[in-house]
C-alpha cells in the first residue's frame, strides 16, 4: 500500500513536529516539506520569490515517492482550504490510501507558538492573520475523497503552549 498523509493546519500548529515524530515511529516514511524546499533552493524558509518552482517541486516529489512500493509520504504544508486538499488527492493517484491530518489548534495558540520560533521560521503577525483568514474547515465533499481523516488537537502542543504562555 502507498499512503499519503496530507497535513492541514496553520503555521505553528505542530505540523513539522508531528511529521518528525511520525517519522521516528515509521523510519521508512518520507517528509516532503514546502519550508524545506524553500530552504534548499534559497537558503531560507522566508523566500517566496519563486513559489511556482517550490510547489512544482513539492508535487513532483510527492508523485515520485508515491511510485515506491509501500511508500508512506507526509506532505508537510498548510493546505488551509478545501481547494488544496482536493488538489493534492486528485493529483496523486499513485497513492491508494490518502489520509488528511487536520491540526485543530486554535489560531491564538498557533500565534503563541509562532512567537517562540526563531529565525526565518517565525512569521510576522500580519502573515499569520492572513493565513488564519484563509483557513476552511473540511467540507463533506472533500472529506469523502480521503480514506481517513485524523484530527490532531490542542493536547499535541500542550507542553509547548505552557512554555509559550
Amino acid at each position: 500500500m502507498r499512503t499519503l498523509l496530507l497535513l492541514s493546519g496553520l503555521p505553528g500548529s505542530g505540523k513539522s513536529t508531528w511529521s518528525r515524530q511520525y517519522k521516528r515511529l515509521h523510519p521508512t516514511a518520507k517528509i516532503v516539506s514546502s519550508d524545506e524546499i524553500r530552504k534548499e533552493f534559497f537558503g531560507t524558509t522566508a523566500n517566496f520569490s519563486d513559489e511556482k518552482r517550490v510547489w512544482g517541486t513539492f508535487l513532483d516529489r510527492l508523485k515520485r515517492f508515491g511510485q515506491e512500493e509501500g511508500a508512506i509520504v507526509i506532505a508537510d504544508s498548510t493546505n488551509l482550504n478545501n481547494y488544496y486538499r482536493r488538489y493534492y488527492v486528485e493529483s496523486t493517484p499513485e497513492y491508494d490510501h490518502h489520509v488528511l491530518v487536520m491540526f485543530d489548534i486554535p489560531a491564538e495558540d498557533c500565534e503563541l507558538l509562532n512567537n517562540r520560533r526563531t529565525g526565518d521560521r517565525r512569521l510576522p503577525i500580519e502573515a499569520m492573520r492572513k493565513l488564519e483568514s484563509q483557513f476552511e474547515p473540511i467540507d463533506e465533499e472533500v472529506e469523502k475523497l480521503f480514506n481517513e481523516v485524523v484530527h490532531v488537537g490542542p493536547d499535541f502542543v500542550c507542553e509547548a503552549l505552557q512554555k509559550a504562555k
